[in-house]
């Protein structure tokens, strides 16, 4: 089995991975972590762009609330 190493932010993100009964619940977490951090980046000039969640039909999408 092949280990994935993440990158610092999602190390961080993975901390809170236990505090959600389901993974639907932990994705919706992940989307609303990432939304927010991709708004506090323009603070920056650092800009992020997300690919629409229509794009990709084949996978259950989680959808942040």
């Amino acid at each position: 089995m092949v280990t994935k190493e993440y990158g610092e932010v999602m190390r961080f993100l993975l901390h809170f991975r236990e505090q959600y009964e389901t993974e639907e619940e932990y994705r919706q977490f992940l989307l609303r972590a990432v939304r927010e951090l991709v708004r506090d980046l323009r603070d920056f000039d650092v800009l992020i762009s997300l690919q629409p969640e229509i794009l990709r039909p084949s996978r259950p999408v989680a959808r942040a609330s």
